[in-house]
């Protein structure tokens, strides 16, 4: 029975050994001009990266997107999502993983998180820190709303209107098909067309909410102008030549009327066709 004992004690040292080394190092492979995309089992709380300026990452929800900005050479990755930690490698490669899915850990979900206490000189009560109450309950209405949206929003994204709002460069085109208030979150569909011989590269998308006034001369003027940040965004960062990809952005609740206007601007990551429309506060549905 003894022996039974140290060989069960043996096999799960060596089972959590070797989980603990798996997640230490994990090769993913990236090439350059492509983004290979990791999926986190929860929204990251935390990304960072040992060389910033060779390669490039974008977080939106539970996906990261990874592009080098060099032709040859490695780095480390950290990411931290709810209990769970991840160490990467990213290394250049000529056949770069398409998706990389990050699994739970295990041994994270089952053990107890560790007490929250100060170390502050100052403070001898030791008491522990109080989570963000706030912070918590937006997160769980956010997934409350998005739980209701994913019976609406299919019906949106099923009948794109590329051509009531939208802008022309290069032949690449930005087009505002849908605003859609549910509850009290602002959804925004967009489509990025890409009927050029070259790749668009998206690099960031800007919003502006601008307030406006009628003149006696019936000219409009801008009276305030607003940037928008969104809570949550969406798209493929790379639209390919003779394609097209769709864009969703979830605001908070934003103060439209008759007299403002949405300005989107979409920024290319290297190169000149930065695309930029607006559309009415009505056109929210």
């Amino acid at each position: 029975m003894k022996r039974f004992l140290t060989l069960c004690t043996v096999v799960g040292l060596l089972l959590s050994t070797n989980l603990h080394a798996q997640q230490q190092k994990k090769l993913v492979r990236v090439k350059p001009g492509f983004a290979t995309v990791i999926v986190c089992p929860a929204p990251p709380d935390l990304v960072t990266i040992g060389n910033a300026k060779q390669f490039s990452i974008q977080n939106s929800g539970n996906f990261i997107l990874v592009k080098p900005l060099v032709s040859q050479g490695s780095t480390n990755m950290f990411i931290k999502a709810g209990a769970n930690s991840y160490h990467l490698i990213l290394t250049v490669s000529a056949t770069p993983d398409l998706e990389v899915k990050l699994a739970p850990n295990f041994l994270a979900s089952k053990s107890p998180p560790p007490p929250v206490t100060s170390n502050s000189g100052n403070d001898h009560n030791h008491v522990g820190a109080a989570p963000d109450i706030r912070t918590d309950s937006r997160k769980r209405e956010l997934r409350r709303i998005l739980s209701r949206a994913r019976s609406i929003l299919p019906a949106y994204l099923r009948k794109p209107r590329r051509y009531t709002y939208s802008v022309k460069e290069s032949n690449v085109i930005l087009a505002l098909d849908y605003m859609v208030q549910i509850q009290d979150k602002l959804f925004v569909i967009c489509t990025l067309v890409n009927n050029s011989k070259i790749p668009y590269d998206i690099g960031f998308v800007r919003f502006k909410l601008k307030d406006q006034a009628r003149s006696m001369l019936f000219f409009s003027k801008t009276t305030k102008e607003t940037e928008l940040e969104p809570i949550q965004e969406l798209y493929r960062q790379s639209i390919k030549p003779k394609s097209f990809g769709r864009m969703l952005f979830i605001f908070d609740k934003q103060g439209f009327t008759n007299k403002s206007k949405l300005e989107i601007k979409c920024i290319e990551e290297r190169g000149h066709r930065d695309l930029v429309l607006e559309a009415p506060g009505s056109y929210v549905e």
